[in-house]
């Protein structure tokens, strides 16, 4: 069975091996638990971006950069292109966000996948799968401005039920670079939790792969956040190959991409803000990529849904400090 924490671990490993390279820190927590930090005290990279998103992936997803193909407020951003054959496991099991450390606005978000060997009541894998992890080691993100600190780590260790030493937490601010890769990279995870809300059998899904456009970065936490979103909203794609009776697929793609959402054309800021800055209380049909692609292999056919919206990418781009 694959573990993907033992792949994960892999990465973590690139990332503790070279972080001067990849401009990282590296911190030892007194309880034995590893930090990383990729963007609070160092900057991070392009290439700890990019560890940063296949880990989130479970290690059996790939990402790559590419140009994205329009020109946004007149200029050509990069994009990332993410794909993975094992979209079930790799998104749902590990790649999602929707733990929370402590309840409240702004709360620290986690994911990774250190979720299999935590596995929650509830947690929205247990429906499709059985999966569990048993590797030795954790592997868990936050994205926050505020280092993890002693009781977070504790918190942690006893919910992925390891040791500490065995705990390995990878932080991240909303308005770095690697945190602007990762979320770019969750244009697939994007579509998936909509395709599983509108009834689409899992197990008929295949394969995976999708492109999303990289924010410009902000040194602010909101304004970044809210760039972040836009980029999945109004500039990524999520193709996904499958098995299935194309009525089953008719039935979904006129519902699944983000033009279907209630607040639709404005900026996620905005959005955001009139939730209460709650992201529980943000319209669900708002967390959808641009555009939706679905291959059906035993048909032939091919279905789609969805628009980039240049227009409000700009809008976001080009939103500024006051």
């Amino acid at each position: 069975m694959i573990s993907v924490n033992k792949e994960s671990f892999k990465l973590v490993e690139l990332l503790i091996k070279n972080q001067e390279l990849y401009k990282v820190g590296v911190k030892v927590l007194e309880n034995g638990a590893t930090v990383l930090d990729l963007g609070q005290e160092y900057p991070g990279s392009w290439e700890a971006g990019k560890i940063l998103t296949e880990i989130l992936l479970g290690g059996i997803g790939q990402i790559s950069f590419e140009t994205f193909p329009e020109k946004v407020a007149g200029c050509y951003f990069p994009a990332v292109n993410v794909r993975t054959d094992y979209p079930i496991l790799s998104l749902a099991g590990c790649q999602i966000s929707g733990w929370e450390l402590s309840p409240g606005n702004f709360a620290p978000i986690l994911a990774g996948p250190g979720r299999t060997l935590g596995r929650k009541e509830g947690d929205w894998l247990e429906e499709y799968s059985n999966y569990s992890d048993d590797f030795e080691k954790a592997i868990i993100s936050i994205e926050s401005p505020d280092p993890v600190s002693l009781d977070w780590s504790k918190e942690l260790a006893q919910a992925c039920r390891i040791d500490a030493e065995n705990l390995y937490v990878i932080v991240a601010p909303p308005s770095c670079l690697a945190t602007a890769i990762q979320v770019s990279g969750r244009i697939l995870e994007q579509a998936l939790h909509r395709i599983m809300e509108e009834g689409f059998p899992f197990e008929n899904i295949k394969q995976a792969q999708g492109f999303c456009v990289i924010p410009p970065l902000v040194n602010d936490d909101l304004i970044s956040m809210g760039r972040m979103n836009d980029s999945l909203i109004y500039g990524g794609q999520a193709t996904f190959t499958v098995d299935s009776e194309d009525k089953k697929i008719k039935n979904i793609i006129n519902k699944i991409t983000s033009d279907k959402s209630p607040v639709y054309g404005q900026i996620f800021k905005n959005i955001f803000k009139e939730s209460g800055c709650d992201f529980y209380q943000v319209p669900m049909e708002t967390y959808s990529p641009a555009a939706v692609s679905i291959v059906n292999e035993r048909t032939g056919n091919i279905f789609n849904a969805g628009n980039l919206n240049l227009e409000v990418l700009e809008k976001s781009f080009t939103e500024t400090i006051n």
